[in-house]
């Protein structure tokens, strides 16, 4: 986190010294070749190469691709392409290091300094993501992305759209569909978030989010999609509001673990989930802080001291300090949201019991729950 704020405040100097000199553009000075750029078949064809890889979801093809491109000529658009398949590879902190190396390196792009804001925001930075935002704006005032980016911010949810979805910049994973299968059709919608449990093969969404659907699908925070039916619940979760489902192909956990307890009250935690969308575009996740509360009445869930959207539909992931699954929390009611902690529906997961705890104490950081979250929080997907 003190490395990300160090990167947001260098790259916002960086960019209010140019803006005041009226210097010219950097990647003039950073590779003179840059005014060449669009005289390099050799390279277009790379950069083609990469971004219909990373669109099938061939990340490696994409890096060495991308890497090859590099060697030709230092440029905004093959370091946006870099951090982008770091993303689809599920290395955040990757990602948004190397996005501040991109926006602070070429003060001329002002998608460069767009993604790195978005990343910031996505990641839980807000403040970060503003100040580089604003910065960016300062030097680039009627660019288009930096401008549809504010926008974005302004908004009731952080959701991508318009030229916010272009080439090289795109602020958003691509539809990996797992197994072969079919993409979902015209008329499926984001209806809740959800998190991915027993070991990739099965999800905890929220019941009434998926009431009536007669098709179900789930992405994670790569992209990558499953079509879901759903499966036999507990009654004790029926009786939460929580439905599980049984993925017709299975989606990689990372390192993510269940908590061997429920956190305490007080103690720190994340929340990182998807909003609703009308249409079943792929999204980041977005990650919030704050605490997890005291045990709510006589039902056993907790209170959540984190500032989730108002408009959230529950199936955000909650994580506690040690980056470890400590709930899922429910819509909000009444002005406030709770969570069903981890003791409530641990008997679920069947991975080997080594898995299921960390033996580290140390907290996590902010950055690394944001990487953990993007495999396990669930972008629930429906066909009415």
């Amino acid at each position: 986190m003190k490395r990300a704020r160090f990167c947001a405040g260098l790259l916002a100097a960086l960019l209010g010294t140019r803006a005041a000199a009226g210097e010219r553009p950097a990647a003039q000075v950073t590779d003179p070749r840059a005014s060449g750029a669009a005289r390099m078949p050799e390279r277009d064809a790379l950069l083609n190469i990469a971004e219909q890889a990373l669109a099938r979801g061939d990340t490696a093809t994409a890096v060495t691709a991308f890497e090859q491109a590099a060697s030709m000529l230092h440029a905004a658009d093959t370091e946006m392409g870099v951090v982008r398949a770091s993303m689809q590879g599920g290395d955040y902190r990757h990602a948004l290091a190397f996005c501040a190396h991109t926006a602070g390196a070429h003060l001329d792009s002002a998608p460069a300094g767009a993604l790195y804001a978005w990343l910031l925001r996505a990641g839980g930075q807000d403040a970060a993501a503003r100040r580089v935002l604003e910065t960016t704006l300062a030097y680039a005032p009627h660019d288009p992305v930096a401008r549809a980016t504010r926008r974005a911010f302004d908004g009731a949810s952080l959701r991508p759209s318009g030229v916010l979805l272009e080439l090289p910049h795109r602020m958003a994973p691509h539809a990996l569909m797992q197994g072969g299968q079919a993409q979902p059709p015209p008329g499926a919608s984001g209806v809740s978030g959800g998190v991915l449990i027993d070991g990739g093969r099965r999800a905890l969404v929220p019941s009434a989010a998926i009431e009536g659907a007669r098709r179900l699908w789930v992405r994670n925070g790569l992209g990558r999609t499953t079509e879901a039916t759903r499966d036999v619940a507990p009654e004790h979760l029926q009786a939460q509001g929580l439905a599980v489902l049984q993925l017709s192909a299975p989606l990689a956990v990372g390192d993510a673990t269940l908590a061997p307890r429920d956190p305490f009250a007080g103690s720190p935690g994340f929340a990182i989930g998807h909003e609703p969308a009308p249409d079943a575009a792929p999204a980041w996740p977005r990650l919030h802080q704050g605490f997890v509360g005291a045990v709510d009445g006589e039902t056993g869930l907790r209170r959540l001291g984190i500032d989730v959207p108002v408009q959230a539909t529950g199936g955000a992931v909650v994580f506690d300090a040690m980056g470890r699954i400590a709930g899922v929390s429910l819509p909000r009611t009444g002005g406030s949201t709770t969570m069903v902690p981890v003791s409530m529906f641990r008997e679920l997961d069947r991975a080997p019991a080594a898995e299921l705890h960390r033996t580290s104490a140390a907290r996590m950081a902010i950055d690394e729950a944001c990487e953990c979250g993007l495999k396990v929080s669930l972008q629930v997907l429906v066909l009415a």
